[in-house]
């Protein structure tokens, strides 16, 4: 079966990108990840080179602002250097995601600053080909926190979750209509372990890229 995936799956390679957006541990760098096997080349966030995020973790009240400019330039980077690059790149990240993040953690000058990086990011790159929401509901996401054991996460409360998941909720209605958008209910599909909703999600992003 693995034999025939590659011909019956594979899309003609482009420059596009497909950015992942979702709440924390909604599954985006194991989603990205899955798309190698029809060929996209990744673009997976290193989010250890952030300086400032321990510091958010302790307090995200007061090191929102320094570790969202830092998260959104570091994005920013990744994708110019690798739109020379023929593959589609799937990105666990999303210019979206990192303005749901500034939009619960910043008021005021720091959100209009943060908006301002944002705006002109938005302006000097094209939009992604397609961007795909992994939906999934706090309790699930704060389980699987929980049990991947990071140091780093132990302060992410299941408040922060729902905060952030309506957030991000509230930035993908806004986009409807704007971007190619797909949601997938990763609380349900089972994309980790189940080869068959593997084989389904595959299906889906290359028949999705291929629509007009």
């Amino acid at each position: 079966m693995k034999g025939q995936e590659s011909n019956t799956l594979k899309i003609p390679l482009a420059n596009q990108r497909i950015e992942v957006c979702g709440g924390i541990a909604s599954g985006k760098t194991t989603f990205a990840i899955l798309m190698k096997r029809i060929g996209f080349g990744t673009l997976l966030e290193n989010f250890q080179l952030n300086p400032f995020l321990k510091d958010f973790y302790s307090d995200a009240v007061k090191y929102t602002f320094e570790t969202e400019i830092s998260f959104i330039l570091q994005h920013y980077h990744q994708i110019k250097k690798e739109q020379v690059n023929s593959k589609v790149n799937i990105c666990d990240f999303s210019f979206l995601l990192d303005l749901a993040y500034a939009e619960i953690g910043l008021q005021d000058s720091k959100l209009k600053a943060f908006r301002v990086v944002h705006d002109e990011i938005r302006r000097e790159l094209p939009p992604p080909a397609l961007l795909v929401h992994l939906g999934c509901d706090a309790e699930t996401e704060f389980q699987r926190v929980r049990r991947r054991g990071r140091a780093i996460e132990e302060s992410v409360s299941l408040e922060f979750l729902r905060k952030l998941n309506k957030a991000v909720e509230r930035q993908v209605s806004n986009i409807s209509g704007q971007t190619k958008l797909l949601s997938i209910d990763s609380a349900k599909k089972n994309f980790v372990d189940d080869e068959t909703v593997k084989q389904e999600l595959m299906k889906l992003i290359s028949k999705t890229l291929k629509k007009n």
